[in-house]
């Protein structure tokens, strides 16, 4: 009788693990390939944000896509996996909190040490008003530290930090022209103190102790990662002259998608106006309002300022971008030579604001992407 129930059980307890792997399977199909016996292993995606804003910002709506993983399995294969998750966050409700925003099944002992997703569209509230906003970059990629999957229920904490930059402008007419871009800056680890209900997508909880001090040390590693050796910043007239030296001397790869360069700035616009005979002459007029922040995308090895200086670049819609890619070891740099402009009239005919670095000013530059380093640079003639 005894040998008879151990039998029944024996087959009972296969037929389970059977249903249990036909689920799996199912549900991610793509979470595994040949030759992978690991243990299935709950992976989670999750966004935390602790944002620099202006005042008077109460929402702050990032709607995100096409979220991968970089997944390296136990038999030397690597792959790009795909999760097929997509939604809006408030970015503003996940001060010192955390919320799932995607959810997977991988094989137990792997490594994830890159995690991508597309912003596909980001808006603000600021004083009341709804403002589309300009992301800097619209695909991000996040190297991830401590990669190793070794949990049932483990995932991935992406401390997104993004800076929201305020441009003010005045058009013709005097009236105040807003333009606000998206800057982030984000590091990412893996974390394994989870709970069962955060698997589901939409889940906000408080971040814990452990994992706030887990990304302090991130920070620390890979701050002294990839690092900004020199820079230089001239003015000749109303052409500024920006060069940017960065060295990569950690062991992983890092994207460079664009910078910011922080300080106090000329703002002139020239005017066509009447002299006493009647006759038509050019102005150049001070203007009252002028940025303090003027962000620059990177295009290969040349930095190009978001709002271009021409009028067809306002929106920055449809612009071709290419980030820097920077392996172990490498070193680059990146340039701008023109004129920095903003163009608040949208029929183009009042002449561009032309923004250009004060002589002897110190300005602060900050790069976006994987680090938050940052370089001080005097401008010069």
């Amino acid at each position: 009788m005894l040998g008879k129930w151990t039998l029944k059980y024996g087959l009972a307890a296969v037929l389970m693990a059977i249903v249990v792997i036909g689920v799996v399977l199912y549900a991610n199909p793509l979470s595994f390939t040949p030759n992978q016996t690991s243990a299935a292993a709950s992976f989670l995606v999750m966004l935390t944000d602790p944002p620099t804003v202006p005042a008077g910002t109460t929402v702050l709506n990032l709607t995100y896509s096409n979220v991968t993983l970089h997944v390296a399995y136990t038999n030397g294969t690597s792959e790009w996996l795909a999760v097929n998750a997509s939604g809006t966050v408030n970015l503003f409700s996940l001060i010192n909190a955390t919320q799932t925003i995607a959810s997977t099944v991988i094989p137990n002992g792997t490594a994830v040490d890159k995690i991508q997703f597309s912003i596909a569209g980001v808006e603000a509230e600021v004083n009341g008003t709804l403002y589309p906003v300009t992301a800097l970059s619209n695909t991000f990629v996040v190297s991830v530290a401590n990669p190793l999957v070794n949990q049932t229920l483990s995932g991935v904490l992406v401390d997104f930090n993004p800076t929201l930059v305020q441009i003010q402008a005045t058009d013709s007419n005097g009236t105040l022209v807003n333009y606000y871009v998206l800057v982030p800056s984000a590091i990412a680890t893996v974390v394994t103190s989870l709970t069962r209900e955060q698997i589901k997508v939409g889940t906000i909880v408080q971040l814990g102790q452990d994992d706030r001090e887990k990304l302090v040390r991130v920070v620390e590693k890979f701050s002294n990662n990839l690092t900004i050796v020199s820079a230089s910043l001239k003015v000749n007239g109303n052409v500024t002259d920006l060069s940017v030296t960065l060295a990569n001397v950690g062991n992983v790869t890092f994207k460079i998608f664009g910078l910011m360069l922080h300080g106090e700035f000329n703002a002139t616009r020239t005017w066509e106006t009447k002299d006493m005979r009647g006759e038509m002459r050019d102005e150049e007029i001070v203007e009252r309002i002028h940025p303090d922040t003027i962000p620059f995308r990177v295009n290969g090895s040349s930095l190009i300022p978001l709002f271009g200086d021409g009028y067809e670049d306002m929106d920055c819609t449809g612009m071709e971008v290419s980030p820097l890619i920077l392996a172990p070891g490498q070193n680059a740099t990146l340039t701008f030579n023109g004129v920095i402009a903003i163009h608040p009239d949208r029929d183009g005919m009042k002449g561009p604001i032309v923004v250009t670095p004060m002589l002897n000013d110190t300005y602060t530059i900050r790069l976006m992407g994987e680090s938050y380093q940052t370089f001080n640079v005097t401008a010069l003639s």
